[in-house]
């Protein structure tokens, strides 16, 4: 094979690659709203396909069955969630803990702020027993698991009293994801926006005081 030949094919390699993974990562777009929006049982393959704008034999190419589709979404929304903040722990001996936890905190909210569909993927298909609600929970566990030494560390310096490990992490997903998911509702009581700039600040300071009061 010539030089010029194996180059132009390396190109049309690389080229079907990156149109390969644009369609799949617009597949778990159009995925990630549906199911967000109809819960599992109620999205379409199909209707996902027309807003992907492929077809349902390419979502089954990339993803398989409906199932296996909805568990990519879950794992790339909190693959996304748990890149930024994992690092945050990577000298965490080295680290005050509380500015650490309220690091995280903020973090989590801004991340959430920006993907409101998590927690409305939660909120649709996390509230009955059964493999969804296993899978969610598999998936969010390791990031639970990362903060508790940190929380405990925060404990002992005198803060958090209130709660456990498990209660705290339960109180700031709620308190940190669901007003989000549910902005026309909370929108209604609050001055601003909360998926505006100023709304988004404001709802983690509110979050920080009630968490921190004596360090804010």
């Amino acid at each position: 094979m010539d030089y010029k030949k194996a180059t132009t094919e390396r190109r049309r390699g690389k080229r079907s690659a990156q149109e390969a993974d644009e369609t799949r990562r617009g597949i778990l777009a159009a995925a990630g709203r549906h199911f967000a929006a109809e819960g599992f049982g109620a999205a379409s393959l199909r209707d996902i396909a027309d807003s992907a704008g492929t077809t349902h034999g390419m979502i089954r190419h990339y993803f398989g069955t409906k199932d296996d589709l909805w568990k990519a979404v879950v794992d790339d929304f909190i693959g996304q969630v748990a890149e930024r903040q994992l690092p945050l722990f990577d000298k965490i001996d080295d680290v005050d803990p509380v500015e650490l936890l309220k690091a995280f905190t903020t973090q989590f909210m801004r991340q959430t702020a920006a993907m409101p569909e998590v927690a409305k993927l939660m909120l649709k298909d996390g509230s009955e027993p059964g493999p969804h609600l296993d899978h969610l929970v598999a998936r969010i566990l390791p990031v639970h698991e990362q903060i508790t030494p940190v929380f405990e560390r925060v404990q002992k310096a005198g803060h958090l009293k209130q709660h456990d490990p498990e209660s705290f992490f339960i109180f700031l997903v709620m308190l940190g994801s669901i007003p989000f998911a549910l902005a026309p509702f909370t929108n209604t009581f609050y001055a601003d926006d909360i998926a505006s700039d100023a709304g988004i600040d404001a709802h983690i300071d509110r979050v920080l005081r009630t968490l921190f009061p004596e360090t804010t």
